[in-house]
């Protein structure tokens, strides 16, 4: 714990300012409205899963290189599930003041996994592998979630624990989707530069400074929520539609 703490004197240092004063203000406004959640039993429940959530992401990345046959993650200690070796100290306590607020929506991301891309054995299909795994493992989380609310609703219902599987449905597929979009540093930006031109690799490198402006904007305005939610909603009925099968 000592190290997190450490590690939050020094997080994100390479992040623009303008980025950080967005990212406070957002914070600030949100913290200003949502203190008053801090003990509610849905506020820790939605906390366990998302830090859990966010391990399993970066986890999953970190395995996708391994087995491409970079070994770097796995000498880093980054193959574990012990928390203190993923989390980010401002992507953690961000999207936990989101939640205290209240928001539709969340964001949060842990420490990269640490990926030597030379030595990936199958070059852009490697890359491909290694940046879909993180969002691949957020959605085989949130399928397990739904087959456990259907097959054991009587038993989550009888130890209270209902709520706790269902919003590890949704922050899950809230994660997957996020990630998914295509701005630096999210995932969606390393799929489509495994696949795109070399132009546009370029372009999406030269975007990783402002990356974190742009998602901060669309969060405040409320044009990434209105984007999600719809998108949440369709995710939802489609596992439906899987677990009936």
């Amino acid at each position: 714990m000592r190290n997190f703490f450490n590690d939050f004197k020094n997080a994100n240092r390479d992040m623009s300012m303008i980025a950080k004063i967005l990212i406070a203000v957002l914070v600030l406004s949100f913290f200003r409205r949502g203190f008053q959640r801090i003990f509610s039993i849905d506020t820790i429940f939605m906390i366990i899963v998302l830090i859990f959530s966010l391990i399993f992401h970066e986890v999953a990345h970190g395995v996708a290189a391994y087995l491409s046959g970079d070994t770097t993650a796995k000498k880093e200690g980054r193959l574990s599930l012990n928390p203190i070796s993923h989390l980010d100290p401002m992507g953690t306590l961000f999207p936990i003041l989101m939640l205290l607020a209240g928001s539709s929506f969340i964001i949060g991301w842990a420490k990269p996994v640490p990926v030597n891309y030379r030595k990936l054995k199958h070059g852009r299909y490697s890359e491909f592998f290694v940046a879909i795994a993180g969002v691949t493992a957020n959605f085989l989380m949130a399928l397990a979630a739904a087959l456990v609310m259907k097959y054991f609703s009587q038993f989550l219902y009888s130890t209270g624990t209902f709520k706790l599987v269902n919003y590890a449905v949704l922050i899950n597929l809230a994660l997957m989707i996020f990630n998914l979009i295509p701005i630096p540093p999210l995932d969606g930006s390393r799929v489509l530069a495994s696949i795109g031109s070399r132009d546009l690799r370029e372009g999406i490198a030269h975007m990783e400074r402002y990356g974190m402006i742009i998602i901060v904007i669309l969060a405040y305005t409320g044009i990434l929520g209105s984007f999600m939610d719809p998108v949440i909603g369709a995710m939802i009925r489609f596992l439906n539609w899987i677990i009936l099968l």
